[in-house]
């Protein structure tokens, strides 16, 4: 029954001071909104990361002079390694085929001096983890039948080092840029919705006064005022996770109706992300909308009442 009457009493407060009550969801909608940008950027973000990773590749060259059972034993030991994902090993002729296709249609007139191949075979390697990537390419440096040009040289083993190094701390540094904006956003969110609840506060100060007179307790005065917050934030929140999962939407099939669709926008889940949190867009920015307006009602309330 008092829940009820707690009930009533939010939404009357909420129908009395609608101009403050809109200016609290347009505050809950705009850190909400923005939450859910977050969400979606890192999604996107991740997705683009993992694309990356998988593209990192070492390419280890083997000497021209090499017998089949070197090349099986170097086979052999790439494959007993935890770390690699795949591997392939690309013969002479192979190679250079490839870099006729790369040359183009001039590729046989460009060639056409050439009396051997110079091209070597090699091994291309991709690992699990693109953090692996130094420690897997240490292992050949110094193997006898790995092509590098010179003792105490490793130039027979092939990959993109300092584009790897650059790529993992950019990634890094976007993840924890973004992480600790939303925690911004949430701040601000709940200092924005604790000033606009006070401001419903000193409107009613007076029946909040008469109210402690005839002797209602903290928790009784304090109810209406949480589930105020608790509903401003449900609204906001519920209009933001829409709002944006709706734009998520238009520009994911707008880019997969486009000539644009290598850009490969993912979209974010309304409901469920593979059952494992954060939720889809709407029961995530749902929960924490509304939890940051009790809460910003509840702390807006210890200035006017003894905890």
């Amino acid at each position: 029954m008092r829940l009820g009457f707690f009930f009533r009493e939010a939404l009357g407060s909420l129908r009395r001071n609608w101009i403050m009550s809109l200016a609290a969801v347009l505050t809950v909608f705009i850190s909400m909104a923005i939450l859910g940008l977050v969400l979606v950027m890192q999604d996107n973000l991740n997705s683009g990361a993992t694309s990356l990773k998988n593209r990192v590749m070492i390419e280890v060259f083997i000497k021209k002079d090499t017998g089949p059972n070197e090349i099986k034993a170097m086979e052999a030991k790439i494959a007993d390694m935890s770390e690699v994902k795949n591997y392939r090993f690309v013969t002479e002729e192979q190679a250079l085929e490839e870099f006729k296709e790369r040359l183009g249609e001039n590729a046989d007139q460009l060639l056409a001096n050439l009396t051997t191949n110079p091209l070597p075979a090699s091994f291309r390697i991709f690992v699990n983890d693109a953090n692996q990537v130094d420690a897997v390419a240490a292992r050949f440096f110094d193997d006898p039948i790995v092509d590098n040009s010179a003792p105490g040289k490793t130039d027979g083993v092939s990959y993109a080092k300092e584009t790897v190094r650059k790529m993992l701390g950019t990634i890094s540094l976007v993840t924890k840029a973004m992480w600790g904006g939303t925690a911004l956003f949430a701040v601000a969110g709940v200092l924005l919705i604790m000033t606009t609840v006070r401001l419903s506060i000193f409107a009613r100060r007076n029946e909040i006064e008469i109210m402690r007179l005839v002797g209602a307790t903290n928790w009784f005065i304090r109810w209406p005022f949480v589930l105020e917050g608790f509903i401003t934030g449900f609204i906001g929140s519920l209009v933001a996770a829409l709002a944006i999962w709706g734009v998520n939407f238009a520009v994911f099939d707008w880019i997969e109706g486009s000539s644009l669709r290598f850009l490969s926008v993912q979209m974010y889940p309304l409901w469920l992300q593979n059952g494992v949190w954060p939720l889809g867009m709407l029961p995530t920015l749902v929960l924490f909308g509304a939890l940051l307006g009790a809460v910003g009602s509840a702390i807006a309330m210890r200035r006017y009442l003894k905890v």
